[in-house]
């Protein structure tokens, strides 16, 4: 039992997914169509095309500061070469070995995991109006204030002879997951004031469909691992909340309903260009026809992913107030299913296997931030993008990503473009990425290093785009607003 004991915290930390991250070489470009929508809405009007018809993109990302592999033992790339075979390690004070090792860390450490598939979506310009479709399914795994002690207790087991009749405190530590599809409509807005600038604003607003989520917080407890078979809890106050397509009596997977909750979410986005030419009063009959006005730079604020799902189907909502227990033997506890597991919990704290049950519905938010960038045209195809992306530090049923610093220089003209994003992660974490769009197709990574193997294997991110553009100024024509002339409509300082 205590080796299933283990992996079943394993499995909370690592498997019980399915955070990209940014995509820091994708979003910021002015190609990126559909794609500008996971940054900010009211970017599609800094966009060179007036019409995008997206494919699709798909994101892995994962990040830890907890655990590794070693970068003798794996290279990414041999997942798809065949030649992978990573060697498992014995512990030394537990049964069964392990393909990783954790990080000696005196202060917190924490875990990430995303996925993130944009299906079929597309944007529409014209003039002052943008407008975007889109559909997408998410998922959104973390792990926050994983303790030294509690890190040492899930890698080695309660085997751990070094901490064993020792009292510790867990304090905030929260572990969620939340998966969902989405489909959702964008519109931007741009003032046009005849000046060397203007401003943009955007919403999205976004249907959501939960498959699944789970969490849980532990807002206090104290705890001693007496020896490899005693478990001491005391002051113990956490929440568990839980909704999958599954038999809980049976483990059965999937089951009817696919859907356990549904929700909205709300994007806000603001930005102002300064251009390099005077914006001209024409209006454009045909998009295509529309002049696009390059900016010098430009910046952008907005408020992402505001919303929740609210979970109903097949859900559980359980409370532990400031319990006590010494669980003895816990090492040859057995359970056939996920119900009779939770039950045993509340019968262990309560006396009663239903005492902990509190509602049959919850809410899990969404991973929220706020995102600020600019980007500044050098001219001649070469831009450079410095962007912040803040994770509010919500706690409970929030989900969470890392904020994330970036710089990102690029080389971009309509049908090339090259970026090397370059990242700083929770504020310590350096990251180097690369990302390369030729025509339709953009492949990049914002880990690129990891994924090299050039040092220990601790997170990666991969991410690829396929879409279909069309520029502005693709045909010539715009009506006339000057009843003297001018049949293009251009002003005289306009190239």
């Amino acid at each position: 039992m205590q080796v299933r004991l283990t992996v079943i915290l394993l499995s909370w930390l690592i498997i019980n997914q399915a955070s990209s991250q940014e995509m820091a070489g994708l979003v910021h470009s002015n190609h990126a169509g559909t794609d500008v929508l996971l940054n900010n809405p009211a970017g599609m009007h800094h966009q060179k095309d007036w019409l995008s018809i997206h494919l699709i993109t798909a994101d892995v990302f994962f990040s830890n500061d907890y655990l590794y592999l070693a970068k003798e033992e794996f290279k990414f790339f041999d997942l798809f070469s065949g030649n992978l075979d990573v060697p498992l390690h014995p512990t030394g004070y537990s049964d069964g070995e392990r393909p990783f090792y954790i990080y000696d860390r005196s202060g917190n450490t924490r875990l990430d995991f995303d996925i993130k598939i944009q299906g079929p979506s597309a944007m529409f310009v014209k003039n002052q109006h943008a407008f975007g479709v889109f559909t997408a399914a998410k998922s959104f795994m973390h792990v926050r204030n994983i303790t030294q002690e509690l890190g040492r207790t899930i890698y080695y087991g309660f085997g751990y002879g070094p901490q064993h009749d020792e009292a510790y405190h867990l304090k905030n530590f929260n572990t969620s997951y939340v998966g969902y599809g989405e489909i959702g409509i964008s519109y931007a807005y741009q003032l046009n004031q005849l000046l060397f600038s203007n401003w943009s604003f955007g919403i999205s607003i976004k249907r959501l469909f939960g498959v699944g989520g789970t969490y849980f917080h532990v807002d206090n407890s104290d705890y001693n691992v007496i020896n490899d078979t005693t478990l001491d809890l005391y002051a113990l106050d956490a929440n568990l909340g839980f909704a999958f397509p599954s038999d809980y009596d049976t483990d059965e997977f999937p089951t009817n309903p696919l859907v356990n909750g549904k929700g909205w979410a709300f994007d806000l986005g603001v930005e102002y260009q300064a251009l390099l030419d005077r914006q001209g009063k024409a209006q454009a009959t045909k998009a295509c026809g529309q002049r696009h006005y390059d900016y010098k730079y430009r910046i952008g604020v907005s408020l992402m992913d505001l919303g929740y799902i609210n979970f109903k189907n097949n859900a559980q909502l359980h409370e532990y107030a400031n319990t006590d227990y010494t669980w003895e033997n816990i090492d040859t506890t057995n359970y056939e299913n996920w119900n009779q597991f939770i039950q045993e919990i509340s019968y262990r704290f309560y006396g009663d296997p239903k005492a902990s049950l509190k509602a049959d519905n919850f809410k899990m938010w969404l991973p929220s931030s706020l995102n600020i960038n600019a980007d500044y045209n050098f001219e001649n195809g070469l831009y450079a993008n410095a962007s912040l992306v803040y994770s509010f530090p919500f706690k409970g049923s929030f989900m969470r990503k890392p904020s994330v610093l970036s710089l990102t220089p690029r080389y971009e003209k309509s049908n090339v473009e090259v970026s090397l994003p370059l990242s700083l992660y929770q504020w310590k974490y350096p990251r180097v990425g690369l990302a390369v769009r030729l025509y339709y197709l953009t492949v990049g990574s914002d880990y690129f290093t990891s994924l090299m193997g050039w040092h220990d294997f601790n997170g990666m991110d991969l991410y690829f785009s396929i879409k279909v553009n069309i520029g502005k100024g693709s045909c010539e024509k715009r009506n006339k607003i000057n009843p003297c002339g001018d049949a293009l409509n251009k002003f005289p300082w306009s190239k």
